[in-house]
């Protein structure tokens, strides 16, 4: 789908705000209300767009976020990734090239809930020939703009606990991000006053982010990747730091294991990675190697993370 200047317009809007109501869409675009409708429904519906309430792990209790690499026995590829899409503790399956076959991204709260995982589940899964694990346990960026600039990850109050009502609201927001508060509010059990109350100190408390999903393919990115980097401890915080101000470089962390950093990073061609991997990567100081895992398709990209009280 080619994007006209009403088309990002639109997507500009709904980057700032992914609540904003179609009303407002249309006064600040300076159309008409069901031209802005009618417009916002077709980017949805070719996949252009989409909405997602994205929280904070952390204060969500999931202590670790992990990264695994994955490979396989010949010509099992699609069944190995069939069995770890339907593993709810997994986030995010992709098929990549490089050093692995899958690359994974899954979510427990604990140790305990790590050791069942791979004990009960991925022990389970046969064709798995091995795996290499990466636990990103300090995330420096978590951006999902492309219009605005780019945002880091809110700090928030480290004293807020979300409270039933809070899970309630967040688990409602995981189905329908741009629900009214009214229906939020019925859906939470809960006044519209303070359904809206809680939504705006989830928010301010960096607890979640509701956002915009733009399909890379629509602004012309043709060009997915992973990159591992390595670098001496003492320069790692500066090294993610620095790769993060990269307008292409959408997520990074700060990792333990074989790499010390993890950025994804998103390219228009492989001429433009080429130019970050030889002219930006080599040179930048602190940073003693890198691996690229290029995305080649994505089959499972989950935000749903609290199920239960």
């Amino acid at each position: 789908m080619q994007l006209d200047e009403l088309d990002q317009k639109i997507l500009k809007e709904l980057e700032g705000n992914a609540r904003i109501s179609v009303q407002e869409i249309a006064r600040k675009t300076d159309t008409k209300r069901t031209t802005a409708l009618y417009r916002l429904n077709k980017l949805i519906s070719n996949g252009v767009l989409s909405f997602a309430c994205i929280p904070n792990v952390e204060k969500l209790e999931y202590q670790v976020p992990l990264g695994l690499g994955i490979n396989v026995r010949s010509g099992k590829t699609d069944l190995v990734a069939q069995k770890l899409i339907e593993l709810p503790e997994v986030k995010v399956v992709n098929l990549v090239a490089g050093r692995f076959a899958i690359f994974a991204w899954c979510l427990l709260r604990d140790k305990k809930e790590l050791t069942q995982f791979f004990s009960e589940n991925l022990a389970k899964i046969q064709d798995i020939t091995s795996i290499e694990m990466i636990y990103a346990y300090q995330w420096i960026r978590d951006s999902w703009r492309y219009f605005t600039s780019m945002q880091r990850i809110p700090n928030g109050s480290v004293e807020f606990t979300p409270s039933e009502v809070d899970l309630a609201i967040i688990r409602s927001l995981q189905q329908d991000p741009r629900q009214s508060t009214t229906n939020l509010a019925k859906s939470a059990g809960c006044s519209k006053p303070v359904a809206k109350e809680r939504l705006n100190a989830l928010l301010d408390n960096g607890i979640i982010q509701l956002v915009s999903l733009i399909n890379p393919a629509a602004m012309g990115y043709q060009i997915e990747a992973m990159i591992l980097l390595k670098s001496p401890p003492s320069q790692a915080i500066d090294v993610a730091n620095q790769m993060s101000t990269q307008n292409f470089v959408r997520h990074a962390s700060l990792t333990t294991g074989t790499w010390q950093i993890f950025i994804s990073a998103q390219f228009w061609d492989s001429a433009h990675m080429r130019e970050f991997l030889s002219d930006t990567l080599v040179k930048s100081p602190g940073v003693t190697d890198f691996e690229v895992i290029q995305i080649m398709k994505t089959l499972k990209f989950s935000m749903v993370f609290v199920n239960t009280m």
